[in-house]
């Protein structure tokens, strides 16, 4: 079961004060460096979701790999994402590794100048003129690219993310998607045979 829990950025604005008393000592100084309020929260909303739900959490044990991704040393794999209104962590058991990402669903016009930059030929053949089917790609890539995508520069060398099961180097890798108000939500695991049952929770705020 992959495990999904959200908070949403609208219910947090007046509580950036309770957030950040909450949060983890760690995750309070790196919410420090953000100017604008919405990234501090999105910030320490991700921390608290993670101290809150992680199974194992400990900020002893939190670690930032060489390539920016966090992990819980000898813990469950998770993935952290941010977009739009929504703040989401994913976590599941017996898998080697996950990747969530979340994004607003835009006009069309705000995906026309980057979808070379991140979709082949045939993805671009496929999206159309469709907003929804763009971001679906979007979202399916970015989160395959925090599960496997280690060394990765260009986004158009991951394979082809039409397909709910892709090879990506030796790793086979499974892939989801689903809408909710108006934000398109993608998971991806990799080695694993499983079916991609989901368990979404929203997360109250303090």
């Amino acid at each position: 079961m992959i495990e999904v829990r959200t908070m949403k950025l609208s219910t947090l604005r007046d509580k950036e004060k309770v957030l950040y008393y909450e949060a983890d000592r760690q995750r309070r100084e790196r919410a420090s460096r953000f100017i604008q309020a919405d990234d501090r929260l999105r910030c320490l909303a991700a921390g608290i979701l993670m101290k809150r739900c992680l199974p194992g959490y400990s900020e002893a044990l939190l670690y930032t790999g060489v390539d920016g991704k966090p992990f819980l040393r000898g813990g469950v794999p998770f993935s952290l994402s941010h977009g739009g209104e929504y703040i989401v962590l994913a976590w599941c058991n017996g898998v080697d590794g996950i990747g969530i990402d979340v994004e607003p669903i835009r006009e069309m016009e705000y995906y026309q100048a980057i979808i070379p930059c991140f979709m082949t030929s045939g993805e671009i053949k496929a999206v159309g003129e469709s907003a929804r089917e763009a971001v679906r790609v979007w979202t399916r890539k970015e989160s395959l690219y925090k599960c496997v995508g280690e060394g990765v520069t260009d986004f158009r060398e991951l394979p082809e993310v039409l397909e709910d099961r892709v090879l990506f180097g030796n790793a086979m890798c499974c892939l989801n998607s689903w809408e909710k108000d108006g934000h398109m939500f993608s998971v991806a695991l990799r080695n694993t045979k499983r079916s991609m049952e989901f368990n979404v929770e929203p997360v109250e705020s303090p």
